[in-house]
């Protein structure tokens, strides 16, 4: 029996215990504290029902069989292969459904997204710097790929008209208007995988008016690989054209706690990893968001390997193909490593060498690197219909089990097989808790007891003190890194403010329609012709980005993740020292040791570590949004500064329209730059300060719970020392709990 099936198999029987054995003992006698474990309840209730996602983001250039692999990895034809075009592709997202049959969900643009694409055709009409007013090779490029999204939903209508109002006039057809009033999404299901199939063709084919609208289709389906509330998502081409989904695809690659990073292996071993990681700067982007650590490389299409290469493998010319395409995944993998601790040396500046340069190193040179063949996989297992020999017998040679493997040891560690494990856990200590609150109340006093009590109320004070102690020198030390933090980064914002004339003339030799296209989308463009992604606002802020990758995951992941860590360790060895005191108090009263005391403590220490580990986990999550947020606010700053500047650059047309508009922009660069890294200065200590008072905000809250811990200890202290007789009510109560075991010695070391 798997960790969900058991644990809402054991939730029941809480429900049932809570409902017909503590209420009616605790309603009068305790409302607060059955109060209290209600909640606690409800929280696990909550971890069971409603576990996280755990969202895997697969991102590579066109090309490189994403969906073939996933295919293979769902063991089950999802998606069409072999005519997805780089205007048509969109985010896919899967996920598995407990449900019978496959749903499909759409979200399409919104109405004003869709406006900003007419825009931008309709500015794309006006003259340019060509002196007949007909657009060069560029310009007519981009008119081709807008006007082809917008024929495509418009008809042909959308070729009599040339003017922004005139296209805005333009009646979109009924199923476009029906979407845009539906909320922009859109559900199917279907009894089959082929029926979603062939749906889905329709809509990358361009058969549907729909497609240039699509932003995200997610599905969901009987995928076990993905048990344990995993996602996949694959996130468009590289050279995805659409803005919409470029942000939506930026904005899964800052949210996403795992991110496989894919590559063929036929264009070279490793070019698309640095296209994808270096020239795309999703490297960069990742430390910043603080996912650097779970990245993966996955290498497709092995089976494609040369077999003219042998020798250059260090093979007979005449080895077996499975034997070559062994090595060539074998070699692929080290070259893939190397490359990625270089690219992670050119994040650095010379002043970033340390502890913190040297651990992102070696979580390069030891990244996850699976290299595979879906293809083959599919065939061995029959999955589709492919006729070709790919020289591959086993399914282990594919690299997709690996992959699986893979899948399983995220499901463990972080999906809603770790969330079970943990609730299974909260459940015994709660059944413990009310346990032991009971056999103490149904304790004759007697002085020994007393005096434990009193004893223990003077370490519980001693405990307390303790974990301000702690908490005071966790803030203090909060502080000392911050301000070193901004130590270093003070200066580099003085020298960023000197580089923005230089970003401004990186700007010249951008084609004067693709200048047009940028500004129309103020300052954000992607080139459905070259595929280049362009960023005016970036530019302005990358004299500062390009220095602070090291600068930035030394203080958020090292210099806070070390207050967090001596902190959660304090409050637990704080939690253990209480234990032995209490232990030594009894021992000292009583003359002897007393078993169910021995579990009272155990369950004690026990809880803290649960405490800690679910705080320790809440402390993480905070830092991480926190870094991701404050790095995507940077080029903002710049985008607000020059809005003006695109608005009126927008107006230009005609001969020297290029030259005008950067002039334009330029100006307003150099003169905003000063205000532009004030402001980042501001925003980014008021970030830091109000980072600082969530970590000190969590840490108060582990310190209560623990506190609160304690002091039931203290209530419980000297428990059936004398073994006082219970009444039939509390007795029935007590025989009756649920736990995974009885709480007895295997549940008292079964958090240890």
């Amino acid at each position: 029996m798997d960790a969900l099936t058991k644990a809402k198999q054991q939730l029941n029987l809480y429900d049932g215990w809570m409902a017909e054995k503590v209420s009616p003992l605790a309603a009068t006698s305790c409302p607060l504290k059955l109060a209290e474990w209600q909640r606690e309840l409800e929280l696990i209730r909550g971890q069971i029902r409603r576990p996280d996602r755990v969202r895997i983001a697969l991102i590579g250039s066109t090309g490189a069989g994403k969906s073939t692999f996933l295919n293979a990895v769902l063991g089950q034809e999802v998606l069409p292969v072999g005519v997805m075009q780089p205007c048509t592709a969109f985010v896919t997202l899967v996920r598995q459904s407990a449900t019978p049959g496959f749903t499909v969900g759409v979200d399409f643009c919104s109405r004003a997204e869709w406006s900003a694409e007419v825009d931008t055709f309709a500015a794309f009409l006006n003259p340019g710097d060509d002196d007949q007013g007909q657009g060069d090779g560029e310009s007519k490029r981009l008119i081709e790929s807008a006007k082809k999204r917008l024929h495509a939903v418009l008809g042909t209508q959308v070729l009599q008209v040339s003017s922004r109002d005139g296209l805005l006039a333009l009646p979109l057809p009924g199923e476009a208007e029906q979407i845009f009033s539906d909320a922009s999404t859109q559900s199917r299901h279907f009894d089959s995988a082929a029926e979603m199939l062939d749906y889905l063709r329709k809509l990358i084919r361009g058969e549907s008016t729909l497609w240039p609208l699509v932003k995200q289709v997610s599905i969901s389906g009987p995928y076990d690989c993905l048990a344990g509330g995993l996602e996949l998502v694959d996130l468009p081409g590289l050279n995805d054209p659409n803005a919409a989904r470029v942000e939506v695809t930026r904005e899964f690659l800052r949210t996403s706690p795992f991110v496989w990073v894919m590559f063929p292996m036929v264009r070279g071993l490793t070019q698309d990893i640095q296209t994808i990681l270096a020239e795309e700067k999703l490297l960069r982007t990742l430390v910043f968001a603080g996912t650097y650590s779970a990245l993966s490389l996955i290498g497709t299409k092995a089976d494609d390997v040369d077999t003219n290469i042998a020798p250059q493998l260090g093979l007979d010319n005449d080895c077996e193909t499975a034997e070559l395409i062994r090595e060539y995944r074998r070699q692929t993998e080290i070259a893939a490593r190397e490359q990625l601790v270089q690219m992670v040396r050119d994040l650095a500046t010379p002043g970033d060498a340390g502890d913190t340069l040297d651990r992102m190193l070696n979580l390069a040179s030891n990244v996850s690197v699976h290299t595979t063949s879906a293809s083959a996989y599919m065939k061995i297992r029959g999955i589709g219909r492919l006729r070709k020999d790919y020289g591959l017998d086993q399914a282990e040679d594919t690299g997709i089990p690996s992959v699986h493997e893979h899948l399983a040891k995220i499901a463990r560690e972080a999906g809603a097989e770790f969330n079970a494990s943990m609730a299974l856990k909260r459940l015994d200590q709660l059944g413990a808790e009310i346990a032991f609150f009971f056999r103490a109340a149904a304790k004759a006093a007697t002085p020994d007891a007393q005096q434990v009590r009193q004893r223990i109320e003077e370490e519980l004070s001693k405990f307390a003190a303790g974990l301000s102690a702690a908490q005071s020198e966790a803030q203090t030390k909060l502080e000392i890194y911050r301000e070193g933090f901004l130590r270093r980064v003070n200066p580099l914002m003085l020298a960023s403010v000197q580089g923005v004339k230089r970003a401004c003339s990186s700007w010249g030799g951008i084609h004067w329609a693709t200048v047009r296209a940028i500004v129309q989308r103020d300052g954000v463009f992607k080139s459905p012709t070259t595929g280049k992604f362009y960023d005016f606002n970036g530019d302005l802020t990358e004299p500062l980005m390009s220095q602070l990758p090291v600068t930035w995951e030394h203080y958020f992941t090292d210099d806070l993740g070390r207050v967090t860590d001596v902190f959660v360790t304090s409050v637990t060895q704080k939690g253990t020292d209480f234990c032995e005191r209490v232990r030594l108090i009894i021992d000292l009263i009583f003359h002897r040791k007393d078993e169910l005391m021995e579990q009272q403590l155990a369950w004690f220490q026990n809880k803290v570590k649960l405490l800690a580990q679910a705080s320790h986990a809440r402390l993480m999550a905070a830092v991480t949004q926190r870094r991701s947020e404050l790095a995507v606010k940077i080029p903002l700053v710049a985008r607000k500064y020059m809005t003006p500047a695109y608005g009126d650059a927008k107006a230009e047309v005609g001969p020297g329209m290029k030259n005008r508009i950067l002039e334009t922009l330029s100006a307003t660069a150099v003169k905003s730059s000063p205000p532009i890294y004030d402001t980042i200065q501001t925003d980014l200590l008021e970030g830091l300060r109000d980072l600082d008072a969530v970590i000190l905000g969590l840490f108060a809250e582990l310190m209560g719970a623990a506190s609160d811990q304690a002091k039931t200890v203290a209530h419980n202290a000297g428990i059936d020392i004398d073994h006082a007789t219970i009444d039939p009510a509390t007795k029935d109560l007590l025989d009756s709990i649920p736990l995974t075991s009885k709480y007895c010695e295997s549940l008292i070391h079964e958090f240890v």
